[in-house]
């Protein structure tokens, strides 16, 4: 129907565009948008032994150990208090940079299953069995961390234990949600910890003494091809839980997706709801007019629907902030290694300036020395002569 509204694809493409937006606006401040967000930014300054940097890192844990309360367990409050001795070393600065990270991320999931139960039930999908692994494994890693704090032999052994063991939950996770079981929820915490293993390699290697996190680079990379992958799954999946109804009279008319059938009265609005939020946005029609002149009761409920979709999924939507969180991480990453390299290679411009400073003052020097060569010579003639004058002179007396 929309396509017979215009004689041109990109007549019907710009009011596409102009209906999704409003639609996506209206959602977006009806807190209906889903949250793909990571829940913390990616930390690289695992060497950085600034002041000012364990400062802030004092600060977060003496924030988080007051909006913790009771929604973790007591031995995450005890590793906060435990860490907080240790912020000021800069060899630990990075780890503990990690640990506040997952505490805090736990602290969320935490409440989260407290109110909904911690038990899994029979009907548990396996994309929610990965993430309740991979939860126990971050609540692990943080035991182990708290215990091997002071043992930088043990603790590099739990962390490459832990870290193979949290690979492969990913793995598993990514594959539930390629198998059709991606909804927002599996989706954000396989981001999330896409985001944390990658911290975790990046603090091995910092443990291991390399100069590189080589390896947490390429996993990154690695987790930005998986997101491409996971994406059409992600909307296959959303697809199915956005419907859109018509309003007449004041009163929401039934969802209607084929709409061949004008129903009586005239249209007044939209009403679009995302079951798997359970929140629902009413738009009046007053709202899409202003974007565009055309008949709106013309379009069909599925084409609004779709409309929507094409902006949660644009540059401007959740998805593309994701993909955006991980691009940026990665040229973090690669902004390690190649300061690194700056760093070296300007050591070896100053070497090299000094060598070509010493070559070009040589010749000066050399052409110096022979001056002098040649002025002793001569002085050394005319004290010859002088000496043979006068000898001369008291032979001749």
């Amino acid at each position: 129907m929309m396509g017979q509204l215009f004689s041109s694809e990109e007549e019907r493409s710009r009011l596409k565009d102009a209906i999704g937006s409003v639609l996506y606006d209206a959602m977006l401040e009806g807190g209906a948008v889903p949250d793909l967000g990571v829940v913390h930014p990616l930390l690289l300054s695992n060497q950085d032994a600034r002041s000012d940097s364990q400062a802030g890192l004092q600060e977060q844990l003496t924030q988080l150990q007051s909006d913790i309360g009771n929604r973790a367990p007591t031995y995450l409050k005890d590793l906060i208090g435990r860490l907080s001795a240790f912020s000021d070393e800069p060899p630990l600065a990075g780890l503990v940079g990690l640990v506040v990270t997952m505490v805090m991320d736990m602290a969320l999931t935490s409440s989260k299953r407290s109110s909904g139960g911690k038990g899994r039930s029979a009907g548990s999908s396996s994309c929610q069995e990965r993430v309740w692994e991979l939860q126990e494994v971050m609540e692990e890693y943080l035991k182990r961390c708290r215990i091997s704090l002071s043992d930088k032999s043990r603790l590099t052994q739990d962390s490459i234990r832990l870290e193979a063991q949290f690979s492969l939950i990913l793995t598993q996770l990514k594959t539930c949600l390629l198998g059709g079981d991606c909804n927002s929820r599996s989706l954000r915490h396989w981001a999330c910890g896409a985001a944390f293993h990658t911290q975790m390699l990046v603090h091995l290697a910092c443990l291991e003494g390399k100069d590189e996190p080589l390896s947490a680079r390429a996993a990154l990379e690695q987790y930005k091809e998986d997101l491409a992958q996971i994406i059409p799954a992600y909307r296959r999946y959303k697809s199915n839980t956005i419907s859109v109804g018509k309003c007449r009279g004041g009163l929401l008319a039934q969802c209607d997706l084929s709409n061949e059938v004008p129903e009586e009265g005239a249209m007044t609005g939209l009403t679009l709801t995302d079951r798997e939020t359970g929140k629902s946005v009413t738009i009046p029609l007053s709202h899409m007019e202003t974007a565009t002149a055309v008949n709106l009761d013309l379009i069909t409920s599925d084409q609004y629907a779709q409309a929507y979709l094409e902006q949660l999924f644009s540059e401007k939507g959740p998805v593309a902030d994701l993909q955006n969180y991980f691009s940026k991480a990665s040229e973090r990453l690669g902004m390690h290694r190649i300061n690194l390299r700056c760093k070296n290679k300007a050591g070896a411009d100053v070497i090299d300036k000094v060598e070509r400073v010493n070559e070009e003052e040589r010749p000066g020097e050399l052409e110096g020395k022979a001056q002098r060569t040649e002025e002793r010579r001569q002085t050394d003639e005319n004290l010859k002569l002088s000496i043979v004058e006068t000898q001369s002179e008291e032979s001749i007396g």
